[in-house]
């Protein structure tokens, strides 16, 4: 709900306004609500061996898939309002700030008591910092100013030369789905399974009375039980919106023979973004030995409540910041027999994080951050998952006017990128840190070859390993780099990829009864030049952002030091073509055809 009133006086244009919203949501999601069954091998798989891990997410009410009950229903209502001052100092001049102020409103959640009067306590025991975190409770309401100002200044009054910039501070929603977690995640709710010791065979009927049941014994809480387990999503009570402090800079030239160029940099800084910690995972327990003595933590054994599986506490924090950059320049030309158009651009941005909030899930937020420490030690940034380093940009069109009524179009698009980001990262099934389970612990990267215990395989010794391991890292740049010292998160990039993307369009058109009556065809060939050969303009990819470059097989006999194997292939996991949707690097075709009239 919005409502906006304005008032001219002299100089001044101001806007005066609301804007309300009002929402409710409910999700019914449980993750792993069928069963989640993960194998050392293949072959473990086939030979119907038991698994290495198990995982379950049940409804604690009763029924399954979307039947489940307990789902996370809420309300929240945001209040805003805003007054800026649009002043036109001079007639080149021109100057807005105002100021906004969003209210969120959250609504109370299920109570547990039992966490409330008995695990925080522990908690808070064990050193653990829940800044007033309780379940059921709303986060705080809390006012979020965001001041902004901003200015175009015309230097001579003619538009050959402008700047133009601004900043300020800028409040965004938050995605629902990240609180809502707090609204069934609460230990009532919803139950959940995760264990690497004593799982269960593979079992595929997928109801939760089933899945949970092992052999006639219970492998958690029943459904209408009324016992307590699971996860528990709890967040600060001052947890804020994410806000970010932004400035910007430009300046538009015109040159000579209609040439313009354009120049812009932005920065962003980070006042409260999101980040997690398990506070039920307890401090480390012991180290690895060798070269590598990461900090291992025993997950299973070290949950200060064993009543409950994570709990995982959301917070801000100010860490992180990015900037980008670019200079365009574009060229217009018209004639009574041609128009065509053409802009080029380079731009260069870097983004650093804490932690990249891209899941639905709290816990999958802090399960599968790469990290070397573990996931509730992550004290320094790293780049982005979505830092954009080079780029560069083309779009050019060309327009044949044949006559009144006949036009043709052709236009390409160019675009040539760097690699995403992606981190070295250990196969090891969670081994290793022993914190998630998950394989996001990022490898040390080996010396020499007293850095490494390789064990030998069906396919290569131990030696032969070595050497195809030690000429990867001398082929690689950023590996060569880091030899004796832990791989970083998002460090190294994927290939630069170069696309161009072809635009055909006829138009025609009548006059009947003064009217008049358009058809326009259209061709559009995506990676277009994939058409003219299938070795042309390839994306790359990597899963999930992560390269799993050395295999951890167990460990020596004092149980501390990791064994690993190397499988040359692994090289090939990095830069995989991809081929998936629009983005693909095959060559794709979609026509058209539109008819309008006037």
């Amino acid at each position: 709900m919005s409502d906006n009133f304005e008032i001219n006086v002299g100089k001044h244009n101001i806007s005066i306004g609301t804007h309300n919203e009002f929402s409710y949501a409910k999700n019914v999601f449980v993750g792993r609500n069928f069963g989640y069954y993960r194998y050392s091998t293949l072959q473990d798989f086939l030979d119907d061996a038991k698994p290495d891990r198990y995982c379950l997410g049940y409804s604690l009410f009763g029924g399954s898939g979307d039947d489940s009950q307990g789902a996370a229903e809420f309300n929240v209502t945001q209040f805003g309002a805003y007054i800026q001052d649009n002043f036109k100092i001079t007639n080149n001049f021109k100057l807005s700030y105002g100021l906004r102020v969003d209210v969120p409103v959250w609504d109370k959640g299920t109570v547990n008591s039992d966490l409330k009067t008995r695990t925080i306590p522990l908690l808070n025991a064990a050193g653990k910092n829940l800044q007033g975190a309780i379940v059921g409770d709303r986060i705080a309401t809390t006012a979020h100013y965001s001041p902004r100002v901003g200015f175009n200044y015309d230097l001579n009054g003619d538009r050959v030369t402008q700047f133009r910039g601004g900043l300020g501070i800028f409040t965004s929603r938050l995605p629902l789905v990240w609180p809502g977690g707090a609204y069934n995640n609460n230990g009532v709710s919803q139950g959940a399974i995760d264990i690497s010791k004593g799982t269960p065979n593979f079992n595929p009927d997928t109801s939760v009375e089933s899945q949970l049941n092992n052999n006639g014994t219970a492998l958690g809480p029943l459904p209408g039980s009324g016992k307590l387990g699971g996860n528990v999503d709890l967040f600060a009570k001052n947890f804020k919106l994410l806000q970010v402090f932004k400035a910007s800079f430009a300046v538009d030239q015109k040159l000579p023979a209609g040439f313009v160029v354009s120049g812009e940099i932005i920065y962003n800084d980070n006042i409260s973004a999101v980040t997690y910690e398990n506070v039920n995972l307890g401090n480390s327990t012991s180290n690895l030995i060798g070269a590598d003595t990461r900090p291992r933590y025993n997950e299973r054994n070290n949950r200060i409540d064993n009543t409950y599986v994570g709990i995982f506490l959301g917070s801000n924090t100010s860490a992180g910041k990015a900037w980008n950059s670019s200079i365009t320049v574009t060229k217009n030309f018209a004639s009574d027999l041609v128009d065509a158009n053409i802009s080029a651009t380079y731009a260069y941005g870097k983004s650093t994080v804490l932690l990249d909030a891209t899941s639905s899930q709290n816990s999958s937020q802090w399960n599968n951050i790469e990290t070397v420490n573990g996931s509730n030690a992550i004290d320094r940034i790293s780049r982005s998952d979505f830092d954009q380093g080079h780029r560069f940009l083309s779009n050019s069109s060309v327009k044949f006017k044949w006559s009144e009524n006949m036009k043709t179009t052709i236009g390409l698009f160019y675009e040539g990128s760097q690699g995403s980001p992606f981190s070295y990262v250990y196969n090891d099934r969670g081994n290793l840190l022993q914190d998630t389970f998950s394989s996001s612990a990022l490898i040390f990267v080996p010396g020499n070859r007293a850095d490494i215990n390789l064990v030998s395989n069906s396919n290569f010794t131990a030696d032969q390993q070595w050497e195809a391991l030690s000429a990867f890292i001398e082929g690689d740049s950023y590996l060569r780099g880091r030899k004796g010292k832990y791989a970083e998160r998002n460090a190294d990039r994927l290939k630069w990829s170069h696309v161009v993307d072809l635009k055909l369009a006829h138009e025609f058109s009548i006059n009947v009864n003064k009217k008049s009556h358009k058809i326009e065809l259209t061709a559009d060939v995506f990676n277009f030049t994939n058409l003219l050969n299938k070795n042309w303009d390839k994306r790359y990819f990597v899963s999930f952002g992560q390269v799993q470059l050395l295999e951890q097989k167990g460990f020596l006999a004092d149980k501390t030091t990791p064994t690993f194997s190397f499988d040359p292939n692994n090289a090939n996991r990095i830069n995989q073509v991809d081929d998936l949707g629009l983005q693909s690097s095959r060559w794709q075709m979609q026509v058209g055809v539109r008819y309008s009239f006037e």
